[in-house]
């Protein structure tokens, strides 16, 4: 029997709305167009500017015991009257050639979840249940290592990604708020850190960049014409996919001058209009000066923004500088690489850890791509294990609310004075 085709979002709206979003569909459409008749001209000068290089053929992906671990968490919380609960999972695969040889190992996945008081910043807590995620990712990832001794390790994202924004929540009292696994957020942060650097030191590590958004190459143009107007304004995965050929790299090592790397590039762009504004690029300097002054004046917000996320707080054992200047050292030390492994996909950004043979990981990746995503395999495989879903939070806490009403010692206006959807339209 052939599956019944379910109705789109946009067909279950009423006519008006309907109507109106696909005329929206078409000026947005008709916007594109005219973007890309723009772009043409400056993605043809770029293209000449770029090095690819071709992905070596070194072995046949048999010779390779090769894991992946991703983690998943729940993409909405279930906000009832009391708490807010969120819900994490981590797990990984072993592929031994092409042979899966963890399917009957009880460890490789691992479910958590989060459930605080309904109280304080949203986004603070969406911050500590992606970290709480990342914990158990990160284990699960050390665990694979240990167990299998993989020649390759593929991780779901970058390896210092989760450092974003942690300056919101590293102050934050976590048992007052209802996390009784850790003190405070400094120290969830903390496990995190130290997880990553064990990780990256392992030797196996690649992390498997998806949702990049950084504009190095735009930021490498700019830094040669000070000029908006000069590059493509689009992030690298975009100017990528329309310049380089399946089954060639590249690498953010052929741009970089200096000490400057990727995340300088990127942040150029971020901050130009700042470094206009505070008078840091000037008419009256030589272009040389004018990239020395900008570049340092990135460097210097770079180390202030990082140090902010990653130091204790109120530490003063170190100047800010100093620690600031490691932190950039260890995070843009790992070499950033963009592979276009199928002709139907975007490229991907592989991230090195320490002692990682580039050749090899490019090798299997080409020849373990899923051409569909553009993704090795692996990686596709251990996302579609460990993805949840966004009613996930609300059945978690339906399950803690049935049980609940089940116990004779307690009421039932007691548990839904603590239980009930905070939106009763919503369904919690």
């Amino acid at each position: 029997m052939f599956e019944e085709e379910k109705p789109s979002a946009m067909s279950k709206l009423p006519f008006k709305l309907q109507v109106d979003l696909y005329e929206h569909a078409r000026q947005a459409a008709s916007r594109v167009f005219k973007e890309i008749e723009i772009e043409r001209e400056k993605l043809s000068r770029v293209n000449n500017l770029l090095k690819f290089r071709d992905i070596p053929e070194v072995l046949s992906s048999k010779d390779l015991r090769v894991g992946a671990v991703d983690g998943s968490s729940s993409p909405t919380f279930s906000d009832r009257l009391g708490y807010r609960i969120g819900v994490y999972a981590a797990c990984y695969i072993v592929f031994d050639g092409n042979e899966i040889i963890s399917d009957k190992d009880d460890e490789t996945m691992e479910a958590g979840y989060m459930m605080v008081n309904q109280v304080g910043d949203i986004e603070q807590t969406r911050k500590i249940l992606t970290l709480l995620m990342t914990v158990k990712e990160r284990e699960k990832a050390l665990r694979c290592i240990e167990k299998y001794d993989v020649d390759i390790l593929l991780i779901d994202g970058s390896f210092y990604g989760f450092r974003t924004r942690c300056s919101e929540i590293k102050k934050l009292d976590l048992a007052e708020i209802g996390i009784s696994e850790y003190k405070t957020g400094w120290e969830l942060i903390n496990h995190v850190l130290k997880s990553t650097r064990k990780l990256v030191k392992s030797g196996k590590a690649v992390g498997v960049i998806k949702r990049l958004r950084s504009c190095a190459i735009d930021g490498w143009i700019l830094s040669k014409t000070w000029s908006k107007k000069s590059i493509v304004n689009r992030n690298d995965r975009s100017v990528l996919r329309s310049l380089m050929p399946c089954g060639k790299y590249f690498d953010y090592r052929d741009i970089h001058e200096d000490e400057w790397t990727y995340l300088h590039y990127s942040n150029l762009v971020t901050w130009y209009k700042e470094l206009v504004r505070n008078h840091i690029i000037r008419e009256d300097c030589t272009p040389e000066d004018n990239v020395k002054r900008a570049f340092e004046y990135v460097h210097s917000k770079l180390k202030t923004q990082i140090a902010t996320d990653l130091t204790p707080p109120n530490s003063h054992n170190e100047p800010k500088s100093k620690v600031g200047e490691d932190l950039v050292k260890e995070i843009t030390s790992r070499p950033r690489i963009h592979a276009r492994l199928s002709r139907y996909a975007a490229p991907i950004c592989l991230e090195l850890g320490e002692g990682v043979d580039l050749d090899i990981v490019l090798s299997y990746s080409l020849k373990n791509v899923n051409v569909v995503t553009g993704i090795p395999f692996p990686i596709d495989l251990v996302d579609e294990q460990v993805s949840l879903e966004k009613e996930i939070a609300r059945e978690f806490a339906e399950e803690i609310e049935t049980r609940l009403l089940l116990e004779s010692e307690i009421s039932s206006e007691e548990v839904e004075a603590r239980l009930e959807p905070l939106n009763p339209q919503k369904g919690g």
